[in-house]
């Protein structure tokens, strides 16, 4: 078999291994007047051998050299989780942030957790794009498309995360497009009307008393719900933010499970537009009386949580969704699916009556965008009213 000799000058040499002969490159990879640092790779041919030393001292020059590194992605999270845990520890990002990037990334690392980071190209992210809409995860399920996206998204800052510590030269994510949303992919939300969520208001409020008796939080909190606050907020909801003679909350904190177990933590409220002033008894009257008994019934506390059990124990956020459904039942309106729609049925309903966005997110706590984009749906009944309006329209201008 014909060897060919490495030119003079040349940062190859042949190395006799026992597959026989072979090309070993060695590089100095140092940035200048940085301390010496080396690479070396060896190679069957010494085309691959030439090729290496091109590539690797174009990216030296360019600034965008990576040490050979066996750091697979599952490692590679783990640095990125640790990181967003010190954040939250911190205070920087809620801890529910971090659990939701450990469950998005679960499915991820089911199927690329093994492979070497620095093996990853766009193809391999596409294709697991395309395993985790068919496969999915532990289950064997495909995931939904907001799955998809959210777990693409996790999994960029992770790569992010690499080419920060110097361990990738590039996101091979970046310029990876999530599939695109089909049909039906869009959950359906479903909303009250004005009469029933008053229907409810009054069911709730017509309670018996050894109900009440053993969960005197209730009607307080399914009131503050149908102002419109998060169900994070209600229960976060400090005794020294309420304002009776006002009738007015300010939402400050939030309190949120942190997992799938029980545990919740205090925390800031959602974002800079989540800080807000609700006139709840504007909102609805008899709130501000509601919260005027809880408040004496718990002996005029100054501070502390609003929504406690008959212990003072705070209210476990399942719990408070599943009175939430029952009581739904009880008052026989429709199925919301999730206590978080009150607030789509809020913003639908101000919508529908001409309250400008602005002022409707204001109330809501978060950004118009969000407000037009996520809690303004639309309908078949709208199109066909803004076909006749529109129809009106044209035929006068004729």
């Amino acid at each position: 078999m014909r060897v060919t000799k490495p030119r003079e000058g040349e940062p190859i040499r042949l190395v006799e291994t026992g597959k026989g002969v072979r090309y070993r490159a060695v590089l100095d990879v140092a940035p200048t007047g940085g301390k010496r640092r080396q690479v070396t790779r060896t190679f069957d041919t010494i085309r691959e051998a030439r090729a290496f030393v091109d590539e690797t001292r174009t990216a030296v020059i360019q600034g965008a050299f990576t040490a050979p590194s066996k750091v697979t992605m599952r490692a590679l999270a783990d640095r990125w989780l640790a990181d967003r845990q010190a954040d939250s520890e911190a205070g920087g990002i809620r801890e529910v942030s971090v659990n939701g990037y450990r469950s998005a990334l679960h499915a991820v690392l089911l199927h690329i957790g093994d492979e070497p980071a620095q093996g990853l190209s766009p193809a391999d992210v596409r294709a697991l794009l395309r395993t985790l809409a068919t496969e999915g995860g532990k289950w064997r399920r495909g995931l939904s498309h907001r799955s998809i996206v959210y777990a693409l998204g996790t999994l960029r800052q992770v790569l992010d995360h690499g080419v920060e510590a110097g361990l990738l030269s590039r996101n091979v994510a970046a310029g990876v497009k999530p599939p695109k949303a089909k049909a039906g992919d869009r959950r359906t939300v479903v909303v009250w009307s004005a009469g029933e969520l008053a229907t409810f208001r009054g069911h709730v409020d017509g309670l018996p008393v050894n109900v009440l008796a053993a969960d005197p939080w209730l009607r307080v909190g399914m009131r503050l719900t149908l102002c419109g606050l998060r169900r994070s907020e209600v229960l976060g909801l400090d005794w020294c933010r309420v304002d009776l003679t006002a009738g007015t909350v300010r939402v400050e904190q939030g309190r949120v499970k942190t997992g799938r177990g029980r545990a919740t933590a205090h925390g800031d409220a959602k974002s800079d537009d989540s800080h807000r002033t609700v006139p709840v008894e504007v909102f609805h009257a008899g709130t501000a009386t509601a919260l005027r008994e809880l408040w004496l019934a718990q002996g005029r506390p100054t501070s502390g949580l609003v929504v406690v059990d008959a212990l003072g124990t705070p209210v476990d956020p399942d719990v408070f969704s599943r009175r939430f459904r029952v009581l739904s039942d009880g008052a026989a309106v429709p199925d919301l699916g999730s206590i978080h729609n009150v607030r789509h049925t809020i913003a639908t309903a101000l919508h529908d009556n001409g309250v400008e966005p602005r002022k409707a997110a204001s109330l809501l706590g978060h950004k118009v965008t969000t407000h037009l984009a996520f809690y303004v749906p639309t309908s078949d009944a709208g199109a066909s009213e803004a076909a006749q309006v529109a129809g009106g329209l044209f035929t006068v201008a004729q």
